[in-house]
């Protein structure tokens, strides 16, 4: 697949995201979004990035050549009814940068350091972004500190991303928070 091409991917991938959130997920996002951050600071470690925040432009990292198309860029951030978060709205450029550069890469370092834009994607799909405010991310029933979020990097990585077992991380949350089972907000 070319850069072109798999940034056309994802921009169709985002573009099919429902953004409305329903707080009912907001275990396995949390788990996701931490994943994220282990993801984000081997790549930070691995290239020298210095972003002090997690949600950072990794790809320019990486090669500051490479680049999505800033036309197609702007049409997926209008596009996206991210319900507010400007948040979200400014990660999707990274997101998409990232998409162009991808195929670029080497597959042993991509073995190595594994895409650090998946499990986010995973969390937009399974309901709708987040919002930060407060040295948090706020997942609606759950919020998760970015302090920190560097020393993440050997942390265990998630070990499935299967929609099943996500939904039970959600179940066991919600038992383990509320007593019982919640249906989305």
């Amino acid at each position: 697949m070319t850069p072109d091409e798999a940034v056309r991917a994802m921009a169709a991938r985002l573009g099919a995201i429902n953004w409305d959130r329903h707080g009912d997920k907001a275990w396995s996002k949390a788990v996701l979004l931490k994943e994220y951050f282990r993801r984000a600071a081997r790549w930070a470690a691995a290239y020298g990035c210095d972003s002090p925040v997690p949600f950072f432009d990794i790809a320019a990292c990486v090669d500051s050549t490479v680049r999505a198309d800033r036309h197609l860029i702007d049409d997926v951030v209008a596009d996206a009814n991210t319900r507010g978060s400007r948040s979200v709205k400014r990660l999707l450029p990274f997101i998409l940068h990232w998409s162009a550069i991808r195929p670029t890469l080497d597959a042993d370092l991509l073995q190595r350091l594994e895409d650090p834009f998946e499990p986010l994607i995973l969390l937009f799909e399974r309901g709708g972004g987040f919002h930060t405010a407060n040295g948090e991310v706020d997942l609606e029933l759950k919020s998760v500190r970015m302090a920190g979020w560097r020393g993440r990097a050997d942390d265990p990585p998630i070990t499935s991303f299967a929609a099943d077992d996500l939904d039970q991380i959600d179940r066991d949350g919600s038992i383990a928070q509320f007593g019982r089972v919640i249906e989305p907000l």
